[in-house]
């Protein structure tokens, strides 16, 4: 299911809404009820399930476009293997990667979603609808008209502050995040510099010159 008969998921921008109505598919994947009794049946956690099957009735079989960061991002949103591990709490696999990578994707029991390695997580966003919003966003930028700078390293530390940009709120950024100004907005990844301990893996998009930013925002079109 795709375009104007997608069920999208409630309280997402305008911008993110209107990014999923175009791009965004719904594949046949298990209801949260399925998910329910298999996971029972395999003496999985409770609260882990219960938490998964939340995530599955608002999120399951979502596909959307690849993000140009992480590999492109979960397959399809869907997710699977629910556990509780120490300084997670309940928490599970938010989909399968596009391709063989050294990490996988994950929510915690905050509801944070990130990328997970071993015993490494690193959370990316304070929520599913922050990674999805973000995607919207970054995909709007990629198509506006404006003059792109790339950072790498530690030169991206201080962006924010030196070009007086403020957080864009709906994406709950943590390691990753996006800024905005009068006519400029600023992406930071800084996801898997954090979860292989190595800083020149940090990138930053700094956007400048964005005639109408403000409604190009609200509406979501370049």
């Amino acid at each position: 299911m795709s375009g104007r008969g997608l069920r999208l998921p409630s309280g997402l921008t305008r911008r993110a809404r209107a990014y999923l109505a175009r791009y965004a598919i719904r594949r046949e994947v298990w209801t949260p009820e399925q998910h329910r009794r298999h996971w029972h049946r395999s003496g999985r956690p409770a609260d882990a399930i219960e938490h998964l099957a939340a995530y599955q009735g608002r999120w399951g079989g979502l596909e959307l476009p690849p993000t140009p960061e992480y590999d492109g991002g979960p397959q399809v949103l869907e997710a699977g293997d629910p556990s509780v591990q120490d300084g997670l709490g309940p928490c599970f696999e938010a989909g399968s990667p596009r391709c063989s990578m050294a990490y996988g994707f994950m929510v915690d029991g905050a509801g944070c979603f990130g990328i997970v390695a071993e015993d490494n997580w690193v959370p990316l966003h304070g929520s599913v609808e922050g990674w999805v919003e973000a995607a919207a966003l970054r995909h709007l930028a990629d198509g506006l008209p404006a003059e792109v700078r790339m950072a790498t390293g530690a030169r991206i530390d201080g962006l924010p502050e030196r070009y007086g940009l403020r957080p864009v709120p709906e994406v709950a950024g943590v390691a990753d995040g996006w800024w905005r100004g009068k006519n400029s907005l600023l992406a930071i990844y800084r996801g898997e510099a954090r979860l292989f301990g190595n800083l020149q893996y940090q990138t930053a998009y700094l956007y400048l010159g964005i005639d109408d930013l403000t409604e190009r925002l609200r509406l979501g079109v370049g």
